[in-house]
């Protein structure tokens, strides 16, 4: 009911003191909706009575209107649901205060992936009640998409094992943030030599997952080559106190630097005793993988022989014993001429054969006065050489100055 006050005033020409007697007036004076008719006249205190007066009116309330809403769906998440704003609002003719009245509302606000419909209506403090409204909206979440990825194999070595860095991209159509998800992928990203696959997937932080994707790598490590000696003066011999440069060159199939580790040779450019020298290098990458060695044998020998080897008579063979675990693929065997020899000479070189285990001849040749033969030999045939030289004067004999050069292969 709504409170209506009823005012009513009169005069009296004797002063008297003056009530008011009403008819059809509410005793608490609260009227519920409808028209109203009050009747009044006023008495005074000496018993005299106005005329009646009538009093008309209408007591309205207005219902609200109907709620204008919105649902703002948004992507905070929690417990597998979605929260959803819903606002209504809505006007009242009377002034009155405005709530709202839900159906199909959640008491948290938060739903599920879906469609929905929820309805409301205004209610005023005076219990006008607008017209139901239907609420849909549609919370969706799309996963993210399969993973783009890419790898890094790296060079970089701990432990034996060589750093990998994995890269994986993905979208999400909600714009939601993404995080990714691996399996067979190390902690540390170090991955030994061989073939490995991860697999990895993406997450949205709503609980939408991507599917998964392998990433297939291969983490490889070659060895240098076996390196290649260059000797400068590059002849069978030297003089004494010459100095010598020597230098290797190798590759790597994974680009790594390379170092070399040298025996007998004391620095790049030095210079040798006399007799037979052996120098012997091997190839290392940055990760510790080491090439063959490689080896050569030259002399050193002065203007007088010495230092050379030597023929003792007609039939004196000079023999180049090998290196263990190397096979020879080059040399050169120098006879020099001796002036006034004119002989009825040759030269002969034989190798070891390792697969046929036996001497085999590889050069021959006739001459009159010192002999020159220099040949390359397949990889992995010859352990050794015989270097013979036949002379039927003895001008030649116990000379020092015979010299040859060897390069050494190993497997």
């Amino acid at each position: 009911k709504f409170l209506v006050n009823i005012f009513a005033k009169s005069t009296d020409a004797d002063n008297d003191e003056i009530t008011y007697e009403y008819e059809g007036k509410a005793e608490d004076n609260y009227y519920e909706v409808g028209n109203y008719t009050v009747k009044v006249r006023a008495k005074d205190s000496c018993g005299d009575v106005s005329e009646w007066v009538e009093v008309s009116f209408n007591v309205v309330s207005s219902a609200p209107t109907k709620p204008v809403t919105n649902a703002d769906v948004t992507r905070t998440f929690k417990d597998g649901k979605f929260l959803v704003n819903i606002s209504s609002e809505s006007t009242d003719a009377d002034g009155d205060k405005i709530t709202y009245e839900y159906e199909g509302k959640t008491e948290d606000n938060y739903y599920e992936v879906g469609s929905h419909v929820v309805k409301v209506r205004a209610i005023d403090n005076c219990g006008g009640v607008s017209e139901w409204v239907e609420i849909q909206f549609t919370v969706s979440s799309s996963a993210p998409i399969k993973p783009v990825t890419n790898i890094d194999v790296t060079r970089i070595m701990k432990d034996g094992k060589f750093l990998v860095n994995i890269f994986a991209e993905s979208t999400d159509a909600d714009n939601d943030e993404i995080t990714y998800e691996y399996e067979g992928k190390t902690e540390d990203n170090y991955y030994e030599v061989g073939s490995h696959i991860v697999k990895v997937r993406a997450k949205d932080d709503c609980g939408g997952i991507s599917e998964w994707v392998e990433v297939k790598f291969t983490v490889s490590s070659s060895a240098p080559t076996t390196p290649t000696i260059i000797r400068t003066p590059n002849g069978n011999s030297v003089s004494p106190n010459t100095p010598v440069k020597i230098i290797a060159t190798s590759s790597d199939a994974d680009g790594d630097e390379i170092t070399y580790i040298w025996e007998n040779r004391p620095s790049e450019t030095s210079t040798y005793p006399l007799g037979k020298n052996v120098v012997r290098v091997k190839a290392v990458d940055s990760t510790g993988k080491e090439s063959p060695w490689s080896a050569i044998v030259f002399f050193v020998m002065d203007s007088n022989g010495t230092g050379g080897m030597t023929l003792t008579g007609q039939d004196s063979s000079i023999i180049e014993e090998g290196i263990e675990d190397a096979t020879i693929i080059n040399y050169t065997f120098t006879v020099p001429p001796v002036d006034g020899h004119n002989g009825d000479d040759f030269g002969r070189v034989k190798g070891f054969n390792i697969k046929t285990n036996a001497w085999e001849q590889l050069d021959y040749a006739t001459t009159s006065n010192g002999i020159t033969f220099s040949k390359t030999l397949p990889k992995n045939t010859y352990s050794k050489l015989d270097f013979y030289y036949y002379t039927n004067h003895n001008c030649m004999y116990n000379k020092s100055n015979i010299t040859y050069s060897v390069e050494y292969y190993f497997e």
